[in-house]
């Protein structure tokens, strides 16, 4: 009797331990500890619909009416990432394949932009094009023929200011760089020149260095830019999967952490995804677009209106002044407030025809879609008529509002709601 109790003990050990193993726990809503989660470079493993309401807290139900919008949208198919996990895809038609996300690109290309400047941080300054790649350095410290303004720096490249003669504060305007030729293609030049420095490790070129530093690491097998050529046009050029754009999202939304590992720094990432000049456009990041409550500009032109929309918070920094922008506060209008309780503004990849890629950081969750715009034209509308539904998914298993949608969305859209949020 002795050995047997002890037995008995152990091996009720044993079956917890192998129980715990099995799978990531559920998270709880606000559990900042929960462990990161991605699907490493294995394949995505869809949550099963009958379990998506507990594992993702999301209401199915809601989210076929997004199926429904999606179609009526004219569009080729979503998915939707929560916590980690491929809660809910949706293909109109055929399954998906790699196309173009033509502008998308551009958020693509500010990531390897930060990858090229954590892979280079400790590299010595010895002169020009050589240390670590930063967004403080002039951009002829890496490039030779600089043709916009010689004193712009890689940051007012990445925010589409570097064009301007004057790019001190309240002197700067922001022009969408569509194809990329005005600025912000000489970025590939900048990262190659870098990289160089030691390319046994980094790789011979761009396109060696983001296969090696991207694609590989997250499993983006069905993924190019522009068609594997060394240099890279950043205007566009992407040919991806929505399940690979999906992978480019949890790496942002996880701060650029994938399988424990930094792919790249936490600092860029916020940059990313918080205005880089808010005297020019408070919704624009690096290469990334922003949700914002006034004085924001989109690629037709200038918007003086609420550009947040329903249920989507804004992007604000956590303080100010922030350099290299120098602003003294969000750079709203004055019926417009800076006031956000959590710091959990909606960022976005966006291409042509309405290919997107958004980050909700309050409520852990990615969602990618394509061809959302083809029928209106109007990303505000097909944005409007794509996320109203979603975020009623969200509402529907929220502990806090339980399903109050009209409360739940004041509250996330004036970043007053952030379950999910990692503090």
């Amino acid at each position: 009797m002795k050995l047997v109790l002890p037995l008995l003990v152990l091996a009720c050990v044993l079956l917890v331990a192998a129980c715990n193993d099995s799978a990531d726990p559920v998270p709880g809503p606000g559990d900042a500890s929960r462990p990161l989660v991605d699907p490493g470079r294995g394949e995505w493993v869809p949550v099963p619909r009958e379990e998506v309401a507990e594992t993702c807290r999301l209401d199915p139900a809601r989210l076929a009416e997004v199926d429904a919008a999606v179609e009526r949208l004219g569009g080729r198919g979503w998915a939707v990432v929560r916590y980690g996990r491929l809660c809910h895809e949706y293909d109109v038609g055929e399954p998906d394949a790699p196309t173009f996300v033509f502008s998308a690109a551009k958020t693509l290309g500010a990531l390897v932009t930060g990858i090229a400047a954590w892979q280079t941080r400790d590299l010595p300054r010895t002169g020009r094009k050589t240390g670590p790649l930063s967004d403080l350095d002039r951009m002829d410290h890496w490039v030779d023929d600089v043709t916009f303004n010689p004193d712009a720096l890689v940051a007012h490249v990445l925010g589409m200011v570097g064009h301007n003669p004057d790019l001190s504060f309240g002197n700067r305007t922001w022009v969408y760089d569509a194809v990329g030729t005005t600025q912000i293609n000489r970025l590939s030049d900048a990262v190659n020149a870098a990289i160089d420095q030691d390319p046994a490790r980094l790789g011979e070129d761009l396109e060696v260095f983001t296969q090696r530093f991207l694609f590989e690491p997250l499993g983006m097998k069905d993924s190019s830019w522009s068609n594997g050529a060394p240099d890279k046009t950043y205007g566009y050029g992407w040919v991806t999967t929505l399940r690979d754009m999906a992978r480019l999202g949890l790496l942002i939304l996880n701060g650029g952490v994938w399988s424990g590992e930094r792919i790249v720094g936490a600092d860029w990432i916020y940059k990313m995804t918080h205005p880089a000049f808010e005297d020019a456009n408070t919704a624009f990041g690096y290469l990334t677009w922003l949700t914002s409550r006034a004085n924001w500009f989109h690629v037709a032109g200038p918007e003086i209106t609420d550009a947040s929309g329903p249920c989507r918070p804004a992007a604000i920094w956590d303080e100010y002044p922030h350099e290299p922008s120098g602003a003294p506060d969000c750079g709203y209008a004055p019926w417009a407030d800076c006031e956000q309780q959590y710091d959990v503004g909606m960022w976005y990849a966006a291409g042509f025809n309405g290919q997107y890629v958004f980050g909700h950081p309050g409520l852990d969750m990615v969602v990618v879609a394509k061809d959302l715009d083809v029928r209106t034209q109007d990303p505000r509308v097909s944005i409007t008529e794509f996320s109203l539904p979603l975020l009623r998914a969200v509402a529907a298993l929220d502990p806090t509002f339980a399903g109050d949608e009209a409360a739940f969305c004041e509250a996330y859209g004036a970043n007053r709601h952030a379950p999910d949020l990692r503090r």
